[in-house]
């Protein structure tokens, strides 16, 4: 069988140059990979880690899932509808009218992680680009970004080493790679220069910046940095989780300094999303509500901290949760997850995780982009046609929730 070219959905690069070659049932070779794409695509093959429909443990048919889910979710009262973050744009429409449907509330993995900076973006707070802009930036920032780890092929696909003017030979004058980090990282060894701060430090530094640029600092490498920043026409800044965490999610202060470098040179922001499509959630909660994450349909369209799945969580609010393209289990502290015993959870998932574990209900669906169709946001904004390597004949969670929503309404 020859190569077929497919999508990753390891992460928001969504890299649209991957090759799989099949030899009867067996994955033979897989071209252009990362190794977090390449895992993934093997892992479907895995049968022992594909999750199959589940009631209580026991295997049951789809019909049988689909009329116990609809039972719980139309005696819910407090629904709460989370993830999608690893699930199609499609399934993302469905998702936020099933949770309109129930007057339920609907979140997402951004709520705690990236969705502050996504949605300054969205609305036009600070300045972005797309990645194949990155190519004519004098300057590329990581800022709290390990890109080696969290997005493999993100330096040699779309930024410094896919730079039209990055010499091979590894001395690229024209072009500068800035680290901002708290450890010395595989990025930081290749950046020129390196600023090395305390964790945590991050809100000092962008206060420090601020300072030098209205002439009132003296904190060395913030003068640095505005100094290296002004010598370039175009700098483009990857902001990873480490800033986003240092700074508790409060991106005034990054704004400000956006704003104000923005005055001086061309600056654009970049999110280094993790999930696949959690910019795709974003864009779709933010055009049908005008708010990107913890909205609640229970009176119209309402939205406050109250509505994150944490907080939910933590208040003992829902009375049946439906998670989808997320694994929160594998992360939510045990004094929280223990406020779950008596919640019956609805999982949609490709494979057996903590979260497909702890759920009265599984839906054990096909791997976005591997074994379905679909479409994707890339970390930039730009939308990915999904064309899947095989089909498994799994159903994918666009219409698993499509039945849903068709049974709640009916």
């Amino acid at each position: 069988m020859g190569l077929t070219k497919t999508v990753c959905t390891g992460c928001s690069c969504l890299c649209d140059d991957i090759g799989i070659e099949r030899e009867g049932q067996d994955i033979a070779r897989i071209e252009n990979a990362c190794v977090k794409g390449s895992s993934i695509i093997r892992a479907a093959d895995d049968i022992p880690l594909r999750v199959p429909y589940l009631i209580g443990k026991r295997e049951v048919t789809l019909e049988q899932a689909i009329d116990k889910t609809a039972g719980l979710l139309k005696n819910s009262k407090h629904p709460l509808i989370f993830g999608f973050d690893n699930s199609t744009l499609e399934a993302q429409a469905f998702a936020i009218e099933l949770a309109r449907a129930l007057g339920g509330v609907i979140d997402d993995c951004s709520s705690f992680c990236h969705g502050e900076l996504v949605l300054s973006i969205l609305n036009g707070t600070i300045p972005s680009c797309s990645l194949s802009e990155v190519k004519d930036a004098e300057m590329i920032m990581y800022w709290g970004a390990n890109p080696y780890h969290s997005h493999p092929r993100h330096l040699s696909k779309f930024s410094y080493y896919a730079h039209e003017k990055y010499n091979p030979a590894g001395w690229s004058p024209d072009v500068t790679l800035v680290s901002i980090e708290v450890r010395d990282t595989e990025t930081t060894f290749n950046s020129r220069p390196f600023f090395k701060i305390l964790p945590g430090e991050d809100g000092k530094l962008i206060s420090s910046i601020l300072a030098t640029m209205k002439g009132q600092g003296d904190r060395g490498d913030a003068k640095d940095i505005v100094d290296l920043i002004r010598q370039k026409g175009f700098c483009v800044i990857f902001v990873g989780l480490g800033l986003v965490y240092a700074l508790d999610g409060d991106l005034s202060l990054f704004n400000e300094m956006v704003h104000m470098l923005s005055k001086e040179t061309r600056i654009s922001v970049m999110p280094m999303v993790g999930h696949f499509n959690m910019r795709g959630f974003n864009h779709r909660m933010f055009q049908q509500t005008g708010y990107i994450n913890k909205v609640s349909f229970a009176n119209g369209v309402s939205h406050g901290p109250e509505f994150s799945m944490l907080e939910q969580v933590k208040n003992n609010d829902p009375d049946c949760i439906l998670i989808a393209g997320a694994d929160p289990f594998t992360s939510l502290p045990s004094h929280m997850a223990n406020n779950l015993k008596n919640v019956p959870i609805i999982a949609l998932d490709p494979f057996i995780t903590p979260t497909t574990q702890a759920s009265a209900v599984v839906f054990g669906t096909a791997i976005s982009g591997v074994e379905t169709w679909g479409t994707a946001m890339r970390m930039d904004g730009l939308e990915v046609p999904l064309v899947p390597a095989w089909e498994s004949g799994r159903l994918s969670d666009e219409q698993i929730l499509k039945l849903l929503l068709d049974e709640v309404t009916r």
